[in-house]
C-alpha cells in the first residue's frame, strides 16, 4: 500500500511525464499544416479527373495517428502520417499488388509538387516534406468477404499482404479501461476521411502516453540503430501488458516487467504474434544481435525507471529524466514549476520559484511541504 507521501510524489511525477509527452508530439501548427497537407493530397487521389475516380478511392489514416501516439523523431522535427488510399476493387479483379501499387503512384506524379516529394517504397509512396513531416501514402483493396479488412502491394515480394489497421485501433482501445468509440467512425465509407485535430497530451489516455515515453526512449537508446525496435513491436508489447494504471508511471513499470517476463518465459527469439492477425509475427525484423539490444534496452529501462522512483530532489530527478528522454524533460519540470508556482501564488501560498525546483519564500503564509519525491 502506498504511503500518502508516496502516491503525492508519484502523481506529481506523472504530470511531469504528461508535460513531458506534450512536448514529444507535433505542435498545433506543425499538425495544422499535415491535416492541410494530408486533405491536399487525398481530395487529389480522388478527384473526379483521377484515373482512380472509377475504383472510388476511400481515404482514411491509419497507425499512430489513428491511435493517437504520434511523437516527432529524436533529432529531428519530422514525424509520419499514414494515408490508406483504399480502391474499391477486390484480388479477382485486380490481382496484380504492383498494377494497384502503380496507380497510385501515376496518379501522384502527375502533380508537380508530389513527382518531386516522391519516393517509392516497399509498401508505400512516400511524400517527404523536408523538416516538416512525411505522409505515407499505402495503396489498398478490401480482403475478399470482408468489409474492413485489407490487402496493400508489397514491391520487395511483389505479393499482397493483408492487414487490418482498424482491428488493431480496437484492440488498442479495448486494453483501456475507456470505451472508444473512434473506430466505428472510420470503418465508414467517408470518400475523405478528414485528419482529426491532434488531442493535447492531457486529453489522451495513460495508455497512450505510455506508448509515446516508451518510444521517445526507445530513440534516445538505439540512437537512430537500424536494431531499433519497430514502432509497432512496441505499442504492441506495450499494450499487451498494460494493467489499466492511471499513472504512467506505474504503467510504465508494469508493461517493462512484462514484457521482461515474457521475454524470459521465451526459449528463443520472443514471437510478437499481430492481435487481429496472430499469423503475423511483429517481431520477425529481429535477428540475434538485434534481439539482445532488444531484451538489453527493456531491463535497463526498468532499473532505469526504479532508480527514478527512488530519488529525492527535483535537481537529481530532472538529470534522470533528462538521460531517459532527452532536454525536452527538462522543459517539463520547469513548466510543471511554473505551473505550481503559479498555482500557490493564486492561493496566498508564499512559495516563491527558483530557476527550477519550488523553494519556500521567506516568510510563507502557510506551511506546505516542500516539493520532493520520495519514490516508492
Amino acid at each position: 500500500m502506498l504511503t500518502e507521501i508516496q502516491a503525492s510524489a508519484n502523481a506529481e511525477l506523472d504530470k511531469v511525464l504528461e508535460l513531458l509527452c506534450e512536448l514529444l508530439q507535433p505542435t498545433p501548427s506543425l499538425w495544422q499544416d499535415a491535416q492541410q497537407k494530408y486533405q491536399a493530397a487525398a481530395n487529389w487521389l480522388s478527384a473526379q479527373e483521377s484515373q482512380l475516380y472509377s475504383l472510388r478511392p476511400d481515404i482514411k489514416y491509419q497507425g499512430s495517428a489513428l491511435i493517437e501516439t504520434v511523437v516527432r523523431p529524436w533529432q529531428r522535427e519530422e514525424f509520419d502520417v499514414d494515408l490508406l488510399c483504399i480502391l474499391e476493387t477486390d484480388q479477382r479483379r485486380h490481382p496484380d499488388p504492383m498494377a494497384v501499387y502503380d496507380l497510385v503512384a501515376d496518379r501522384l506524379a502527375e502533380h508537380a509538387t508530389y513527382r518531386r516529394l516522391m519516393n517509392r517504397k516497399a509498401r508505400c509512396i512516400e511524400l517527404d516534406y523536408a523538416g516538416q513531416f512525411h505522409l505515407d501514402i499505402v495503396p489498398a483493396i478490401l480482403q475478399l468477404g470482408s468489409a474492413t479488412k485489407l490487402l496493400i502491394p508489397d514491391r520487395s515480394l511483389k505479393t499482397w499482404l493483408p492487414t487490418d489497421p482498424f482491428g488493431y485501433a480496437d484492440w488498442f482501445f479495448g486494453r483501456t479501461p475507456v470505451t472508444q468509440p473512434l473506430v466505428e467512425h472510420y470503418r465508414a465509407r467517408a470518400d475523405v476521411e478528414p485528419l482529426r485535430p491532434a488531442k493535447r497530451a492531457a486529453q489522451i489516455l495513460p495508455l497512450q502516453r505510455t506508448v509515446q515515453l516508451m518510444k521517445r526512449r526507445r530513440d534516445l537508446y538505439f540512437d537512430g540503430n537500424a536494431a531499433a525496435p519497430k514502432s509497432i513491436a512496441l505499442t504492441t508489447l506495450t499494450a499487451k501488458h498494460y494493467g489499466g494504471q492511471a499513472l504512467c508511471t506505474d504503467a510504465l513499470l508494469g508493461a517493462l516487467d512484462g514484457i521482461d517476463a515474457e521475454i524470459q518465459q521465451s526459449a528463443a527469439i520472443l514471437a510478437i504474434p499481430n492481435p487481429v492477425d496472430p499469423r503475423e509475427n511483429l517481431g520477425r525484423h529481429w535477428n540475434a544481435h538485434s534481439y539482445t539490444r532488444f531484451t538489453r534496452f527493456i531491463r535497463q529501462f526498468s532499473e532505469e525507471m526504479r532508480e527514478l522512483f527512488a530519488m529525492r530532489g527535483w535537481d537529481r530527478i530532472t538529470e534522470a529524466l533528462e538521460a531517459l528522454f532527452g532536454e525536452r524533460a527538462r522543459t517539463a519540470v520547469e513548466n510543471y514549476a511554473k505551473n505550481m508556482e503559479a498555482r500557490r501564488r493564486s492561493s496566498n501560498l508564499g512559495y516563491s520559484a527558483g530557476p527550477v525546483i519550488l523553494t519556500p519564500s521567506a516568510a510563507p503564509t502557510h506551511t506546505v511541504p516542500r516539493n520532493e519525491f520520495y519514490g516508492r
